[in-house]
């Protein structure tokens, strides 16, 4: 009996024995072991929707950390710490993206592989209907509506705009496509005794556009325009208050718009007319227009920039002249209101001396406005602009100064 217990005491205190072994050689001297004791946890999303972002993730060890890289490059780490929280900055690659994070520490190593997935936000392309426009009404105030040359009585009046235009468009390929458009405006005195000097514009073009030419948006328009006035001595009594035509032409353009960097849009334009003056044939001739403008966007501000230059080529050499425009302006949004700044100044030089006054005129015009916008909805849109407008000459009939207020309501369809 003694012989039994003294075995069953021998093979207990063997087993104690392995076991207390194992569990001082697993905790000192096993590779996995001390891989365990470093810990590698990701703080930020495995998936995002935006290429620009932060990774972050956290490492916590039983010993001091001494390096620790991601994608081999080495992080800072703090001296004797045990415990540490990095963030990087990322730019990614749709689909995914691959960081690993090596950690050393006084006791041992650990390579760990993270994948960040970017998957864009797909914008759902809506297609923009075959059929769209819009009505403005409009209501201007002037102090000098008649634009009479300083140091003559101005007339101050006011007069109501109607603008009603309307496209067409249709499908030729996903990118390009042929739209066929119109508009026709008009205004009214309402101070009758100033009904000769209204005036009636109409225009009808055809234009094809394609979104990707060159990598540009490309648009070109063949069109008519027509500008009728009222005839205040019409040889036909019964047509008195009727307008009638004063000039017609024909225009075709060619505009390419494409983006520089992320926030900057260039645009270019090119554009020649050929004017018929219907009573007379002295502005019959040809008008070239080249454009240049660019928009550029930071956080809820727009800033447009833009240089005119318009040329002609009439039969009436001293009806010939040469116009550069310079713009700029600023736009500040904060929705649903839209504030603005503009600035247009324009120098025009006539090529050869006037007839009358054997005098070559160049006029220099200055305009300054502050806007305002409000949408009530994505179809109504109501406006508010003042603008001071002042234009000098060396022809002193040609001076003059305006203070106009326009009231705007518009209707998009």
């Amino acid at each position: 009996m003694n012989f039994m217990r003294l075995w069953a005491n021998f093979f207990f205190s063997f087993f104690l024995f392995f076991v207390s072994f194992e569990l001082v050689k697993g905790q000192t001297f096993d590779d996995d072991g001390i891989q365990e004791e470093i810990l590698i946890f990701r703080t930020s999303p495995a998936l995002s929707t935006f290429a620009e972002g932060m990774f972050s993730f956290q490492v916590s060890t039983f010993s001091p950390i001494l390096v620790v890289k991601v994608n081999g490059f080495a992080q800072m780490v703090t001296e004797n710490a045990d415990w540490a929280e990095f963030k990087l900055p990322y730019f990614l690659k749709p689909g995914k993206n691959l960081f690993e994070i090596f950690v050393q520490t006084k006791k041992g190593e650990i390579q760990e592989e993270f994948i960040v997935t970017y998957e864009p936000i797909q914008k759902k392309e809506v297609e923009p209907p075959p059929l769209k426009g819009m009505i403005m009404i409009g209501q201007i105030e002037s102090d000098n509506i008649l634009q009479a040359y300083e140091g003559s009585t101005a007339t101050s009046a006011s007069k109501n705009d109607l603008l009603v235009s309307a496209s067409y468009a249709f499908g030729i390929t996903e990118n390009s496509d042929v739209s066929l458009s119109g508009f026709i405006k008009f205004d009214r005195h309402q101070n009758r005794s100033l009904a000769s000097e209204e005036v009636l514009y109409r225009q009808f073009s055809s234009e094809y556009s394609h979104k990707k030419l060159l990598g540009m948006n490309f648009r070109s328009a063949l069109g008519q325009t027509v500008i009728s006035v009222k005839d205040a001595n019409p040889s036909d009594p019964t047509k008195a208050g009727e307008f009638r035509e004063d000039v017609t032409s024909l225009f075709l353009n060619a505009a390419g718009k494409f983006k520089l960097g992320r926030s900057t849009v260039m645009s270019v334009k090119l554009q020649v007319d050929i004017q018929d003056k219907v009573k007379t044939d002295t502005e019959d001739g040809t008008l070239t227009q080249a454009s240049l403008s660019s928009k550029t966007r930071w956080e809820d501000f727009r800033f447009l920039a833009s240089l005119d230059s318009q040329s002609t080529g009439f039969s009436e050499p001293s009806k010939n002249y040469q116009t550069t425009s310079i713009k700029a302006g600023v736009t500040f949004s904060w929705s649903p209101w839209v504030f603005g700044l503009d600035f247009n100044n324009s120098n025009q030089n006539y090529k050869n001396p006037d007839l009358s006054t054997n005098l070559v005129v160049k006029n220099k015009k200055d305009e300054i406005t502050v806007n305002s916008k409000y949408a009530y909805n994505l179809s109504n849109i109501f406006g508010l602009d003042y603008s001071q407008i002042k234009q000098s000459s060396n022809d002193a009939l040609r001076t003059y100064s305006e203070n106009q207020i326009l009231l705007q309501y518009m209707w998009l369809f």
